[in-house]
């Protein structure tokens, strides 16, 4: 009954995130692929917003000695070494092809987009494939390292006061970044038409301070908020159900069903907002991506099939994806999240404008469609 608690929690945290990642837009592929090409900047400063949230809480939290009362304890990632440079390559090579992180891409498929299930099926398969080779990448010394290395620890100062601190300067870096969002220059790069709470898409601000709440209470509930740890939970529960256990998750646990129901309930929740927003259709191709990316539906069905393959090991080898090692991993002042994150951005950044060399005019062009649609 106690396990079959942790379930449901899990359940509702995904649900809540899936609504909040599908009124934001962070499953949109023209928001993440304009995110990657440094055009599109809404989905950055919903983040930034989401950590300076977090940052805030979990530093009057300590400030202030209320961990206890409130079982608010920052779960530390530990700084890997090369394992962050090689997984971050991964994974950037990997979202920026599809658009999508392993969080974005199960929403996707709840919201309708059902070329993204290709991707689930990557995922699923590169967490089967990372666990059938993690004694080779063990014995290569590409994992194995695990330091507790923080930003407060390094500087020797209080981790409360730097993490309100690191908070405030998150929410600068917001602002800064909306200042000079190149969307709200772009003529062609307008809103669409749906307004409202219910329909409309929701004000970064708004969604990021959100997902920082979200953020806080998985800390709260004793867990930490990341899909990429959902997606390997999510494994490792089935293959014990079927009775062929695989090595990287010996025992189901509290947390391990927490996390499996982590990444079951962002469908759920992307669904019944695009249910209410009016925009869950069965086009299962964003614009963009099919007019300058993959034009022939086989090669679509490939690339986001292997994307998922390559999200799944980056983020298994690198220890976390977007939402594991920035959104949530930021807060804690983790240098390996740091170092994991700035790997796959910079890899993300460079692979998108390489992409769409010559056909930054096919991004613009179907962006009309891709609101129509809510690609």
């Amino acid at each position: 009954m106690e396990h079959s608690s942790h379930l449901l929690m899990g359940l509702l945290t995904g649900f809540l995130f899936g609504i909040v990642l599908h009124k934001v837009g962070a499953i949109r592929y023209s928001r993440v692929e304009g995110m990657l090409l440094l055009r599109d900047l809404k989905i950055m400063k919903f983040a930034f917003m989401g950590i300076a949230t977090a940052s805030i809480i979990y530093g009057l939290v300590d400030i202030f000695g209320l961990q206890e009362q409130t079982n608010i304890i920052p779960r530390i990632m530990p700084y890997m070494g090369i394992a962050h440079l090689v997984g971050g390559v991964l994974f950037g090579l990997a979202m920026a092809s599809a658009g999508f992180c392993p969080g974005t891409c199960v929403a996707r498929v709840g919201a309708g987009k059902f070329i993204s299930a290709a991707g689930v099926v990557g995922l699923i398969l590169g967490v089967l494939i990372y666990d059938a080779i993690k004694p080779t990448l063990i014995e290569a010394g590409i994992l194995g390292t695990k330091e507790k290395l923080t930003l407060y620890g390094v500087l020797g100062l209080p981790y409360g006061v730097l993490a309100v601190v690191w908070g405030v300067l998150f929410i600068l870096f917001s602002i800064a970044a909306d200042k000079i969002d190149p969307a709200k220059k772009i003529k062609e790069y307008v809103e669409n038409e749906r307004t409202g709470i219910l329909r409309g898409e929701w004000h970064w601000a708004i969604s990021g301070i959100l997902a920082g709440l979200i953020i806080t209470w998985a800390t709260a509930q004793g867990e930490y908020l990341g899909f990429s740890g959902g997606a390997l939970a999510f494994v490792g529960w089935i293959s014990h159900l079927i009775g062929h256990p695989i090595d990287s998750v010996p025992k189901i646990t509290e947390s391990i069903l927490w996390h499996a129901g982590l990444i079951i309930g962002v469908l759920p929740g992307a669904f019944l907002s695009a249910i209410i927003s009016g925009t869950f259709k069965f086009d299962p191709v964003p614009p963009a991506f099919a007019k300058a990316v993959a034009p022939f539906p086989w090669v679509r069905l490939i690339l986001v099939f292997f994307a998922g393959i390559f999200l799944a090991l980056g983020a298994m080898i690198g220890g976390g994806c977007t939402t594991g090692a920035f959104l949530s991993a930021y807060p804690t002042l983790s240098i390996g999240s740091m170092a994991m994150s700035a790997t796959y951005f910079a890899v993300g950044v460079l692979t998108a404008n390489l992409i769409y060399l010559g056909r930054w005019n096919k991004f613009i062009q179907a962006k009309k469609e891709s609101e129509e649609v809510y690609d």
